[in-house]
């Protein structure tokens, strides 16, 4: 191979993942789902093969997305973002064929009590891997 793998790599991104959760510091937020947008930006190293298990299986990333904005509740979406990256970056680095150098997360929440206010809020959390 005469390109070094150093610089180059690719960009996994899903963008807009519907799901719900209970998010947030007030009661009725923890009572009641509302609506969240995730947007992952993944970037792994390049990879020889033309397989689904030569890379990442967006499917599977996006319902463990969903998984873990409907199952876990988080006072802050800062702190939601951070669990995301985590998680995905703790199956997904062991799990593939894959080395991921950096992890992006949004979490988007349009429907909080600014919603009059604002078109939307989020929250972007990154990590970079070695």
């Amino acid at each position: 191979d005469v390109c070094s793998s150093d610089l180059m790599s690719y960009d996994i991104n899903i963008l807009g993942i519907k799901t719900s959760g209970k998010h947030g510091i007030y009661e009725i937020e923890k009572s009641s789902d509302q609506k969240f947008l995730v947007d992952v930006k993944i970037t792994i190293d390049t990879f020889q093969g033309d397989e689904i298990y030569d890379t990442i299986n967006y499917e599977n990333v996006v319902d463990d997305v969903i998984g873990i904005v409907k199952t876990e509740s988080f006072n802050l979406i800062e702190t939601l973002s951070k669990k995301i990256t985590q998680e995905i970056y703790k199956k997904y680095n062991s799990e593939s064929n894959v080395k991921i150098f950096e992890i992006i997360v949004t979490v988007h929440k349009p429907d909080t009590i600014l919603k009059e206010k604002t078109n939307n809020l989020s929250v972007t959390y990154s990590e970079k891997f070695k």
